[in-house]
């Protein structure tokens, strides 16, 4: 899907004008703006929980203590191994997605966008797919089953988030901007970056004030707080 990159923006191209590092950040991170989370997380889900759910639900677990020599060992090596093949997708997709684009835009003789403006959200975005990983497993560890967390992690950034933060203002609470997944959105998109019509536009969808900088601590502190737990669980689960 990340060779689509780069013949998806001749499809309005020409009414926007160059594209810009913010727009094509975006596209390379899979939308995240749009989609509340980019969508690469929906087929990284299926890696991200299978590490867990292989000893806990499937009954591995006992073989994958006694090989790695205890349950903390073996958390961190399902973490290692999670984070990096959640970043590692992203890094694949990204490079093709930015071959894409380049390609398209050289052949259409259209202006190349400032590629160097869209390293930095890009490797953001590559940080915040290992995180994604590591949310995943984590979740497995502390509810011992996969289907559920598969359900929290669709439903939660894109639409329960939301909702809790409206609710939280109500109630006088504006911590809206520091939940997990607004973090990850700010993180992910830099406002900034955009200009016009479609600077407005990008805030409304992050929906979180925070700075890029900002929402990068608070989303891996968020990460960390996460795999802690899930440590935790995964350490006094009884073998299946």
């Amino acid at each position: 899907m990340s060779l689509l990159t780069g013949p998806g923006l001749l499809i309005d191209l020409d009414e926007r004008g160059p594209i810009s590092a913010g727009a094509m950040a975006d596209l390379l991170a899979w939308s995240p703006m749009t989609l509340q989370i980019p969508m690469l997380c929906f087929f990284v889900l299926v890696l991200g929980t299978g590490p867990v759910a292989t000893d806990l639900v499937r009954g591995a677990a006992r073989t994958t203590w006694l090989t790695v020599n205890g349950r903390r060992m073996a958390y961190t090596a399902k973490c290692l191994v999670g984070f990096s093949v959640g970043a590692g997708v992203a890094v694949v997709s990204a490079l093709v997605g930015a071959l894409s684009a380049t390609v398209v835009l050289a052949v259409s003789g259209a202006p190349q966008p400032p590629w160097g403006a869209v390293t930095v959200p890009v490797l953001r975005f590559v940080l915040w797919m290992g995180c994604w990983a590591l949310i995943s497993l984590a979740l497995v560890a502390l509810m011992n089953n996969r289907i559920l967390p598969v359900v929290v992690l669709c439903l939660w950034p894109v639409l329960a988030e939301r909702l809790v933060g409206v609710l939280l203002s109500y109630a006088g609470l504006g911590v809206g901007d520091w939940l997990p997944f607004a973090a990850g959105r700010a993180m992910l998109t830099d406002v900034t970056a955009f200009t016009g019509d479609d600077r407005s536009f990008a805030a409304s969808m992050v929906g979180s004030q925070l700075s890029s900088t900002t929402a990068l601590a608070v989303f891996l502190l968020y990460t960390a707080a996460f795999t802690a737990a899930g440590c935790w669980a995964y350490c006094r689960r009884e073998a299946r």
